[in-house]
């Protein structure tokens, strides 16, 4: 069953066009995680698969044709797929964005849910309807998540054979729900709903001094994101050596520090391209890269686009509400067209 899903060619092409790190891998269809910050408000979008909105700073108001919600840090909004929605942040938002075969996420958590009685009423892939469900698993639960989301956005970048990409991505998305789970269930015993069903802590009892020395170094990254970095550089603005650095970056992140640097700058690039009038090159130098040659490779490898092309091809839209195949999202477009092909 999950070859078939793997293969689900609608799914793979929109993935494609969109968000997949590399255009020749199918598996991005299935699952895949994007980062984003955002200051202006979005379009109405629809998008072929589901989707799974998490604020991780600021706030976001998303609106859909059923209404709007409000989402602070720790709170998420998932939304099936060929729903449109569009996102307003007050003032700006961090946000963290899963793609996903909708078919693909309704059976895995299905195995995740055995007992329905056990799942709070409506958060049963059975009962949802596909409408704008919204979940509250806490900013300490994203906190342990992100480093899980990272990995997943990274994990299509030609690097893995689309095979172990797939498997992995899988992994990647039990140990994501494991952390979530007790918003999804009632414990009959006891009440409490917010029993953490596995230990987050790794490390020995000093992990929380280093955690502070990371979360510094990617504060000082994000802060700094347009300075040129190394390793070494990072490890003194931290007071750590360099080898210590790398190894907790990993744990506490998911990539290592000059990676991470790369994602995090990608992000902010994308931004400026999509809520900005800057050319490519200053973009680009206004995140760090000297050479806007880079920057675009980056943005290839993430959507599948130049920015200049993704610039001038609008994501489909629904002007007057609805979803993918009714006559308000129905317009020819060569979104539709590549669906076909």
């Amino acid at each position: 069953m999950l070859s078939a899903q793997l293969n689900n060619r609608e799914g793979a092409a929109h993935g494609r066009r969109l968000l997949a790190a590399s255009a020749s891998h199918s598996t991005s269809g299935m699952l895949t995680a994007v980062e984003s910050v955002r200051i202006s408000a979005t379009r109405r979008v629809v998008f072929a698969q589901a989707q799974i909105m998490h604020v991780l700073e600021g706030a976001v108001e998303v609106k859909t044709e059923h209404g709007s919600t409000w989402l602070t840090p720790g709170m998420s909004v998932a939304l099936g797929s060929g729903r449109w929605s569009s996102t307003h942040p007050r003032p700006k938002a961090r946000m963290w964005t899963i793609y996903v075969d909708e078919s693909f996420l309704r059976l895995q958590m299905s195995w995740f849910l055995p007992d329905p009685q056990r799942v709070l009423p409506g958060l049963h892939p059975d009962e949802w309807d596909g409408r704008a469900m919204v979940l509250n698993s806490g900013t300490t639960a994203f906190q342990s998540i992100e480093p899980i989301w990272r990995k997943l956005s990274v994990i299509h970048d030609g690097s893995l054979t689309p095979e172990t990409a797939a498997t992995r991505s899988i992994e990647l998305f039990a140990q994501w729900v494991e952390v979530v789970l007790p918003v999804f269930v009632s414990d009959p015993v006891n009440g409490n709903r917010n029993v953490v069903l596995a230990n987050p802590v790794r490390g020995s009892l000093t992990a929380a001094v280093t955690g502070r020395h990371i979360e510094r170094a990617v504060q000082i990254l994000r802060s700094r994101i347009s300075e040129t970095w190394s390793v070494d550089a990072l490890a003194r603005a931290t007071a750590m050596s360099r080898a210590h650095l790398s190894r907790l970056f990993v744990i506490r992140t998911g990539l290592p520090p000059m990676r991470f640097l790369s994602e995090i700058r990608l992000t902010e690039f994308t931004r400026l391209i999509e809520e900005t009038d800057m050319s490519v090159a200053s973009a680009a130098h206004a995140v760090g890269w000297t050479d806007p040659r880079i920057a675009s490779a980056w943005f290839y490898r993430r959507f599948g686009v130049v920015p200049s092309k993704y610039r001038l091809t609008p994501h489909p839209d629904c002007t007057d509400g609805g979803k993918i195949g009714t006559d308000s999202c129905d317009e020819p477009n060569s979104f539709q067209r590549e669906l076909v092909d």
